[in-house]
């Protein structure tokens, strides 16, 4: 019986489309795609989920890095100097590839702040 195979193509070839149609296609071609590839990343390390599930959960991550990309490449020009134009992919496959894992960024952004104001942190 064949071994199944893995999505590390899937996520090479979104990358090489990336940097392809990012200069053609516009901007938002280039969103697109680099969080179909972030989102590859999450997918592949899931551990025994089923087509459905595995639909749903590539659905809910490019929607997200598609929605918050905007904004944080907004923030990365304004406190990094980094132009807007040049951080849309990265930024994208960044939020994408975090996959589920925002409830733990939140977690550690407030203690951050927190100890920052000089209240007790986690």
């Amino acid at each position: 019986m064949a071994e199944p195979t893995s999505s590390s193509g899937g996520a090479g070839l979104a990358v090489a489309l990336v940097a392809m149609l990012g200069p053609v296609a516009g901007e938002y071609a280039a969103i697109l795609f680099a969080a179909l590839a972030g989102a590859l990343w999450p997918l592949s390390a899931t551990a025994t989920i089923t087509r459905r599930a595995g639909a749903w959960m590539l659905l809910r991550l490019v929607a997200t890095s598609v929605a918050l990309t905007g904004v944080a490449a907004w923030a990365a020009n304004q406190h990094l100097g980094i132009p807007v134009s040049t951080a849309l992919a990265p930024v994208s496959f960044a939020i994408a590839a975090m996959g589920d894992r925002w409830r733990d960024m939140i977690a550690l952004a407030v203690a951050r702040l927190r100890r920052a104001a000089g209240g007790r942190g986690k």
